[in-house]
């Protein structure tokens, strides 16, 4: 519950306004609850970084995966996770956007954030499993991508229809034709 509530408090005011009295008034706690359990800043924010990775896991294994995967198919099914980070998921994408300067100088908990919202190892597990000749780099390009459209979605011409901008599924339908067709060219 305190988790869920920092990330509440970090989508509406951004990392400055994350504090454990802000999680304690959001949470109708009384003062002193949330940092009787995390009693650092630190240990408030590596926290709210696990529970935004639960629900991101938890998001991803409720959503139907496409029986037989093709590169059109995963880009719809990315795409429809992208939809839900910008709209149900919003607060979550928002916080993990807001605790970017936080984590900064801190490579551990720098690592966890950066895997809250789109996992490498099921990306490269997708590469993979379409044929692609180097799913781990190939991997990071596509979480790149996913990340980049996501701050779109969420802050840029995308966020009013993507005026001007193909779409989402299109772009990562061809980002993965390239990928996979890399392995005849080369």
């Amino acid at each position: 519950m305190i988790t869920d509530h920092a990330i509440a408090v970090l989508a509406a005011g951004g990392a400055r306004a994350l504090s454990h009295q802000a999680v304690d008034r959001a949470a109708g706690l009384a003062t002193g609850s949330t940092s009787y359990y995390f009693r650092s800043r630190r240990d408030l924010v590596a926290a709210t970084i696990r529970r935004i990775r639960e629900h991101s896991r938890a998001a991803f294994d409720a959503s139907p995966v496409p029986e037989k995967i093709t590169p059109a198919g995963a880009a719809t099914f990315m795409e429809s996770q992208l939809h839900r980070l910008a709209g149900h998921r919003r607060e979550h994408a928002l916080a993990v956007f807001s605790l970017l300067p936080e984590v900064e100088d801190d490579p551990e908990l720098r690592k966890q954030l950066s895997s809250c919202l789109f996992s490498r190892d099921r990306a490269a597990t997708l590469i993979d499993a379409l044929g692609g000749r180097d799913p781990g780099g190939t991997a990071m390009d596509l979480v790149d991508l996913l990340t980049g459209v996501l701050f779109g979605l969420l802050f840029g011409e995308r966020r009013d229809e993507g005026v001007g901008a193909a779409p989402i599924a299109e772009t990562l339908r061809r980002f993965l034709t390239v990928a996979i067709a890399d392995v005849t060219v080369g």
